[in-house]
C-alpha cells in the first residue's frame, strides 16, 4: 500500500526505524568472544533490559544472553518494545521510583533526555580494559560529551549503526560521481523512455535524510552554537531546491507517495538508475533472481561531496538505579565487544559499529559493497546532537520538506516555518552548553 502521508505515530516509528542492512550475508558457525566475568560470578542475578523491537540485533543479544548465563549464572530478561513506546516506558519506569530495568538499548538520542538517570560508563570501561578501538568515527565524536554537554562523559556503548545508502546500476554507471554537479549529469543521462535517474521514498519522514545529505555536504550546521536555527539560510534553501529540482526532472511521477518498499522495488525492477534509501528494505533481494532484474549489476557509493543522511546508533545504557551495575556492564561489554562484532555483522546480519570488522578481507570477499559504505559512515552525523527536543524538530523538518516538495510552499517559506517552530521549541528549554556538530 502506498502511503500518502504519515501520522505523528507513524513518524515516530520511522524516525527510529533501523536504517541498516537486514541481510549482510552470513558466515555460519561464528562464535562470540570472551566474557570478562569469572565463571559463576553472577549466580542468581537477573538483569532486566528494555530494547527496540524488530531489529537485527534482537536475536544477537538474546544469544549473547544465553552465553552470558552459561558462564556467569546471570539471567538476562529482554523486553522488546516498538520504538514509539520506548520513551513512555522509560519515563513511567523512572517515575515509579522503583525502576524495573537495569539497562536499555535504543537510539542514542534517548540519552539526551534521560541522561540524569543513567550511569556514566567511563570508569567501568577503563577498569574492564574494554576495547574502544575500531569504531566508526561518529561513535567517538557523538558518543561522549553530548548528553547534557558533559565533556568526555560516555553513557552508552553501541550495538549497531546506520545511515542512508546510495545504490546505483553498474551496467549503466561505470564510475559513480563525486560532485553534485556530476551527480545531476548522471541522473539526467539515465532519465529517458525506459528509466528514471533517481528513486527514493518520498513520504514525509523519509525526506529528511535526503535533504540532510545535500545540506550537510555544504558544510552547514543545523543550529548555531547558541542554538539558533540555521536551516532557513542560503544553504538550506539551496539544498531543498536541489532536491526538488532533481525530483521534478529525474524521478518517476507520484514519488512523494512512495515509501521504502516502493522505492526499493523500482530499483529492483530496473526502473531507476540510482536509489537513495535504507539498506534493510532492499539488500536481501538485490541478487535474488526471483525478486531482482539487476542481479550482479549494482553497487553502493558514498554521497557526493561527503554528504550524509542522519547517522543512527543504537546504544546500550545502564540506569544509575540498577542494583547490578557491574553485571550489566559485563553483559553489554560482551554484546558490543570487538570479539563479538564479526558474528554480529556476518551471522546476525546487523551493522556492527566496528569499522574494522567491515574491512576484514573475508567480509569484503563475501560482501564487497560494504567498502562503498564505510566512508559515508565515517562522516555521519546524528540529528541535532545533544538536544532533548530533537524528535519534535525532526518531525517539524519532515513536514516542512514535504510542504515544499509538494509545491504547497516555496523552499524559503517552508524552511522559514521550520526555523520558527524550532526556535519556539528550543526556547521552552534552552540548553546551557554550546551546540556543535
Amino acid at each position: 500500500m502506498i502511503q500518502k502521508g504519515l501520522s505523528r505515530r507513524d513518524m515516530l516509528k520511522i524516525a527510529g526505524a533501523t536504517g541498516g542492512a537486514a541481510a549482510l550475508g552470513g558466515f555460519g558457525g561464528l562464535r562470540p568472544g570472551t566474557i570478562r566475568a569469572q565463571e559463576g560470578a553472577y549466580e542468581g542475578v537477573t538483569i532486566r533490559a528494555l530494547g527496540l523491537a524488530g531489529t537485527a540485533w534482537n536475536p544477537a543479544v538474546e544469544q549473547f544472553a544465553q552465553d552470558f548465563q552459561e558462564q556467569t549464572g546471570a539471567t538476562v530478561e529482554w523486553d522488546f518494545q516498538p520504538w514509539e513506546q520506548t520513551m513512555p516506558k522509560l519515563q513511567a519506569d523512572l517515575a515509579a521510583g522503583t525502576p524495573q530495568y537495569d539497562i536499555f538499548c535504543n537510539d542514542i538520542e534517548f540519552q539526551y533526555t534521560i541522561y540524569p538517570s543513567l550511569l556514566p560508563l567511563n570508569d567501568l570501561i577503563e577498569a574492564a580494559g574494554y576495547d574502544m578501538e575500531g569504531f566508526f568515527e561518529p561513535v567517538y565524536k557523538y558518543g561522549e560529551g553530548v548528553a547534557g554537554g558533559q565533556e568526555g562523559v560516555r553513557y552508552g556503548l553501541p550495538i549497531r549503526v546506520g545511515a542512508s545508502w546510495v545504490f546505483y546500476r553498474t551496467d549503466l554507471i561505470s564510475e559513480f560521481p563525486t560532485t553534485w554537479a556530476e551527480y545531476d549529469e548522471v541522473l539526467a543521462a539515465h532519465t529517458n523512455d525506459t528509466t528514471y535517474g533517481l528513486g527514493f521514498a518520498g513520504v514525509t519522514a523519509q525526506l529528511t535524510k535526503l535533504f540532510l545529505a545535500r545540506y550537510w555536504s555544504r558544510g552547514a550546521a543545523l543550529l548555531s552554537p547558541d542554538w539558533q536555527p540555521q536551516i532557513n539560510g542560503d544553504d538550506g534553501v539551496a539544498a531543498l531546491t536541489q532536491l526538488y529540482d532533481e525530483m521534478k526532472a529525474y524521478s518517476p511521477p507520484g514519488i512523494l507517495g512512495w515509501d521504502n518498499p516502493d522505492a526499493s522495488n523500482a530499483f529492483l525492477n530496473g526502473d531507476v538508475a540510482v536509489l537513495e534509501g535504507w539498506a534493510s528494505f532492499i539488500l536481501p533481494m538485490l541478487d535474488d533472481p526471483d525478486a531482482s532484474q539487476i542481479v550482479g549489476n549494482w553497487d553502493v557509493a558514498p554521497y557526493p561531496e561527503n554528504g550524509t543522511g542522519n547517522f543512527t546508533q543504537h546504544n546500550f545504557a545502564i540506569f544509575n538505579t540498577s542494583q547490578n551495575q557491574q553485571a550489566a556492564f559485563d553483559y553489554i561489554a560482551y554484546c558490543t565487544g570487538l570479539e563479538t562484532a564479526p558474528a554480529l555483522l556476518n551471522e546476525f546480519n546487523e551493522e556492527s559499529p566496528r569499522k574494522t570488522v567491515w574491512l576484514e578481507p573475508a567480509t569484503l570477499e563475501a560482501q564487497p559493497y560494504l567498502a562503498g559504505v564505510v566512508d559515508s559512515y565515517d562522516v555521519g552525523k546524528p540529528f541535532t546532537p545533544g538536544l532533548p527536543q530533537w524528535l519534535e524538530l525532526f518531525i517539524g523538518l519532515g513536514e516542512g520538506l514535504s510542504s515544499a516538495m509538494s509545491e504547497q510552499s516555496s523552499p524559503q517559506d517552508a524552511l522559514n516555518d521550520v526555523a520558527d517552530s524550532w526556535a519556539e521549541l528550543i526556547e521552552q528549554a534552552p540548553p546551557d552548553w554550546e551546540y556543535s556538530e
